[in-house]
């Protein structure tokens, strides 16, 4: 009999481990209900989705080819825009039908994992406790309030994996032929097929689980094994080549050519290393539960699951790839994590102290992405930038071009550039990017929307490439920004240059506000400047305005973008817009000279011209 107080220390850890479970369960059901009722775009991929819907409800094709002016084509197949199209008619365009059918794909999903691990441990508690690992993990918290095809088309994975399992558990032993189990085979497979196909024409990524699916028929019964991938295959094909054939090749580029993003390390480990360090202790509990089993030569669905749902994981290297790209993981890790568990939850009191240790140290690893006020945040961020800025979205006339696809959708206007799918084409290869370079230099858009921090970090986000970045500075400058937005509007340049600073920096053109000024006004100037190299070393930029003694009266010396865009961030050819503000004195009226250049934050040595100065002069500005 274990003493009493130990008893009492076990019943607080247990306790503990219950009530922490139960926070989380808490905080993804207010994020999911927050989300599902809030009327703005959350995440960059719900914007997009949602115009899909839109241009479906409208008897539109949501799958074009690349030709002509460019226009959104959808790059996932279209069960979850089908499921989403009864909300869309009853709320118009609204992202609550969406989100609706994402937070009920996350409870099946649990649902299913609580069934499968009770049936396999005979331990409902060790079903409840991995399905609320499931449902409280730092993934399904993220993606549980958007309208995104992900969890949809998990649920229809893991659904399909489910009736697999039971067809195991009705075959299992039996050695008469395939035809003695066809009530089996129809009532079991028949379903799964069924499943796997809904999974893949919402996801077509979710190759995982039939593939596992096979596998694990093939090793018990190899003609219902064929006749499962057969059917699948068929199936799955038909369907393919009709909706191809329907959409004159649309299809096919929405889900093979515009899909073709590049794979970096850069964002494969990020996102591998989230998944390890949240997860850590049920990690370890499934890979040890999932040993145990195949000790036993317990190879089925389940385990070979686990090997294809972890090897999903390699397709989070994909550029764009996010949470969405760990589920299969998280649910293999959580099934098995169950498995592990039940015996110890059986004990009860009597379980090793470092269970429910362990247990707890899990809740702990998973606070740091849950606090629920960085969720409150962006759900402030989001409606105060919305706010502000659609009345200029209303407003426009013309292609607009946001980021935040959403906010166009929700203003009435038509998503005519998805700027992932374009910039990903560009990379590829597969786009010239002629149509919106050339219109961005002559500022034919009426407005640019990013996101705060995007024209700083276009390699993280990449939604747009450099070279639209580049023709942007040159064509536009900011109009307002909040904490959400940067709202660009044409700026065209009033005076053309072409100075060369020691083969490294190009000033290609200016425009200064207001050209003739009094006494006390502030200047704003504006440069174009290029990089002619990849540069090495960080310059700091120069605005002065001198008298014709040389004495500076006023001046502004900073890194480009206030220091978060440095000079060696620039990409060869690349155009970066900087803007000066200059205060004149407040004295008698005077001529003085305004003086722009670049040095070295290191050496302080100035980039000299091909005339030798060390700056160049734009104008002479005369204070009346």
């Amino acid at each position: 009999m274990p003493s009493r107080p130990f008893t009492i220390l076990s019943r607080v850890l247990w306790s503990g481990v219950v009530l922490g479970l139960l926070g989380y369960l808490a905080l993804t059901l207010w994020i999911a209900f927050s989300g599902i009722f809030f009327p703005y775009q959350l995440d960059y991929g719900e914007g997009i989705v949602l115009w899909f819907t839109h241009e479906l409800a409208r008897g539109h094709s949501i799958y074009k080819g690349l030709e002509g002016l460019p226009y959104a084509s959808n790059n996932y197949p279209p069960l979850a825009t089908v499921l989403a199209l009864p909300f869309q008619f009853l709320l118009g365009d609204s992202y609550i039908g969406g989100r609706w059918l994402n937070f009920a794909a996350a409870l099946l999903t649990g649902a299913f994992i609580y069934r499968i691990v009770r049936a396999e441990t005979r331990s409902r508690r060790a079903g409840a406790l991995c399905a609320l690992f499931f449902l409280g993990s730092t993934f399904v918290y993220h993606w549980i309030p958007l309208y995104r095809v992900d969890l949809i088309g998990l649920a229809f994975s893991v659904a399909g994996i489910f009736f697999v399992w039971k067809w195991e558990k009705e075959v299992t032993g039996r050695r008469s032929p395939v035809g003695k189990n066809s009530s089996a085979l129809i009532w079991n497979l028949g379903p799964a097929t069924i499943f796997f196909l809904c999974a893949l024409y919402t996801k077509h990524s979710l190759f995982f689980a039939p593939a596992a699916a096979v596998v694990a028929i093939f090793l018990r019964e190899r003609r219902a094994a064929t006749l499962f991938a057969g059917a699948l295959a068929l199936s799955g094909g038909a369907i393919y080549l009709a909706l191809d054939f329907w959409t004159r090749g649309g299809f096919t580029f929405g889900l093979v050519e515009s899909n073709a993003t590049i794979w970096l390390w850069s964002t494969f480990l990020p996102l591998v290393e989230s998944f390890v360090q949240s997860l850590a202790v049920l990690l370890l509990l499934a890979m040890w539960g999932w040993w145990q089993r195949v000790r036993a030569h317990h190879l089925g669905v389940l385990e070979i699951y686990a090997l294809t749902g972890l090897g999903s994981l390699t397709l989070a290297g994909r550029i764009g790839a996010y949470d969405n790209y760990l589920f299969e993981a998280v649910v293999v890790v959580c099934i098995f994590a169950g498995i592990a568990l039940a015996p110890m939850l059986r004990l009860a009191m009597r379980a090793p102290m470092w269970v429910p240790l362990a247990l707890l140290l899990q809740l702990v690893l998973l606070w740091r992405d849950h606090d629920p006020r960085i969720a409150l945040t962006l759900f402030d961020w989001t409606r105060a930038g919305n706010l502000d800025v659609a009345p200029l979205v209303r407003a426009a006339n013309g292609i607009v071009i946001s980021e935040d696809m959403g906010l166009l959708v929700t203003n009435g206007k038509p998503v005519d550039y998805y700027t992932f799918q374009y910039s990903s084409l560009a990379r590829a290869g597969k786009w010239n990017q002629r149509w919106e370079l050339a219109n961005l230099r002559a500022g034919n858009f009426p407005l640019v929307i990013l996101l705060q921090g995007t024209r700083e970090d276009i390699d993280k986000f990449r939604n747009f490439t450099r070279e639209f970045a580049s023709a942007l500075d040159y064509g536009y400058a900011l109009k307002t920004e909040n904490v959400r937005y940067e709202v660009y509007a044409p700026a065209p340049l009033a005076h053309l240059r072409d100075d060369e600073f020691e083969s490294k920096l190009k000033l290609i053109g200016w425009s200064l506000s207001p050209e003739s000024a009094r006494a006390g006004d502030a200047l704003a100037l504006s440069i174009v400047w290029r990089a002619e190299q990849k540069l090495n070393a960080r310059y700091k930029t120069f605005a002065h305005l001198e008298e014709a003694k040389g004495g500076v009266v006023a001046q502004d010396d900073h890194e480009p973008k206030a220091g978060v865009y440095p000079t060696t961030n620039w990409a060869q050819d690349e155009m970066v817009r900087e803007v000066y503000s200059l205060r004149l004195p407040s004295r008698a009226s005077a001529t003085y000279s305004l003086r722009v250049g670049w040095y070295n934050m290191v050496t302080q040595d100035r980039l000299t011209v091909e005339n030798g100065a060390d700056f160049v002069e734009l104008t002479q500005v005369e204070i009346k």
